[in-house]
């Protein structure tokens, strides 16, 4: 049975992810900083919506939009 090594190298390493995550967080910063303060502050730091609305001086609501609006935005960044 052939080894498919074509695939095998179509998969980014992780170093190469943790680079596209960072460049399409500096994009998403020119556009809205506060949703990147919340993404490093949820997925990063593991605070809960009520800490990070609390430390950014918005609503729980706001930080819920912000953390969507996030993570359609890198999902587009990161195809």
């Amino acid at each position: 049975m052939p080894l498919d090594t074509e695939s095998e190298q179509s998969i980014p390493s992780g170093e190469e992810e943790v680079l596209r995550v960072h460049e399409a967080l500096q994009e998403l910063a020119a556009v809205d900083e506060r949703v990147v303060r919340v993404v490093e502050m949820r997925y990063f730091g593991g605070l809960t919506e009520e800490d990070i609305a609390e430390a950014l001086g918005v609503s729980t609501r706001t930080v819920q939009r912000d953390w969507e609006k996030a993570r359609l935005l890198l999902s587009i960044a990161l195809k």
